[in-house]
C-alpha cells in the first residue's frame, strides 16, 4: 500500500481567527499562573510616587495582568477599610459587625464589579463613539493600576475631613483613568479619553450611589450615601 506523506505545514499550529474557539485549558493555565507580588508592589509604589510612566509600562506588558489586578484589589480593600473605620468612629462602635459585612465584604465586591463596568464602558465608548481600537486587557491593566490610587481613601478615618479625603481621592483616580486611556490607546486624543472615561465613570458612580442608598452596601466615599 502506498503511504501518503504528511506535508510539513500540517504539523504547524493553525492560526486562530475571530471565529476560532480558544480551549478552556488555555484560560485555566492563565488563572493558575503565579502572581508576581514583587511586580505588583513595584507598580503600586511607582504609582503612589507619581511615576505616571507606570501606566504606559502596564499597557505594554502582558504579564502584568495579575500584578495590576492585585494593585486594584489592594486599593479597593484599603478604601473599604477606611470607610468602615469611619463608620465605626462616627457611630462610636455601634455598627461594628453589621457595617463590616456591608462595607468590607459586600462593598468591596460591589466596587470591583462597578470598576469592571467602568472599564468595559470606557472601552466600548472608545471603539463605538470614537472609532479608536484598543485591546481590552491592555486598557484593563492600566485602569487597574490607576485604581490603586484608591488606597488613599483609607485616610477617610480623619474625622470631619473624611468626606473631603474620599472626594479628592476619587477625583484623582478619575484623572488617572484618563491618563490610563491615553497610555493604552495612543490613538485616542484628549477629547476621546475624557468623554469615554466620563461615560464609564458616570455609570460607576451611579451604580455605587444607588446601591449604597437602596441596599445599604457601599465602600469608599459612597458610605456617606448609606441608607
Amino acid at each position: 500500500m502506498t503511504q501518503l506523506k504528511t506535508h510539513p505545514s500540517a504539523a504547524l499550529p493553525r492560526p486562530q481567527g475571530r471565529g476560532t474557539r480558544v480551549s478552556v485549558a488555555t484560560y485555566l493555565e492563565r488563572l493558575d499562573a503565579p502572581i508576581d507580588w514583587r511586580r505588583a508592589v513595584a507598580l503600586h509604589r511607582r504609582l503612589l510616587a507619581g511615576d505616571l510612566s507606570v501606566l504606559r509600562d502596564a499597557a505594554r506588558t502582558e504579564s502584568d495582568n495579575g500584578p495590576a489586578a492585585m494593585v486594584l484589589v489592594l486599593g479597593v480593600l484599603a478604601a473599604s477599610l477606611g470607610a468602615w473605620l469611619w463608620l465605626v468612629i462616627e457611630s462610636r462602635g455601634a455598627v461594628v459587625g453589621d457595617s463590616a459585612l456591608r462595607v468590607m465584604l459586600l462593598g468591596s465586591l460591589a466596587s470591583l464589579v462597578a470598576w469592571g463596568l467602568w472599564t468595559v464602558l470606557t472601552w466600548r465608548a472608545l471603539g463605538v463613539v470614537f472609532q479608536v481600537k484598543v485591546e481590552l486587557r491592555a486598557l484593563a491593566r492600566t485602569m487597574a493600576v490607576a485604581g490603586g490610587f484608591f488606597v488613599w481613601q483609607f485616610f477617610m478615618i480623619a474625622g470631619p475631613a473624611g468626606f473631603a479625603v474620599g472626594l479628592v481621592t476619587t477625583l484623582a483616580a478619575l484623572l488617572l483613568a484618563i491618563l490610563a486611556v491615553r497610555a493604552a490607546a495612543p490613538d485616542a486624543d484628549d477629547r476621546a479619553a475624557v468623554i469615554s472615561v466620563g461615560m464609564g465613570f458616570a455609570i460607576y458612580a451611579l451604580a455605587l450611589s444607588m446601591l449604597a442608598d437602596l441596599a445599604g452596601v457601599g465602600s469608599g466615599i459612597f458610605v456617606h450615601a448609606l441608607g
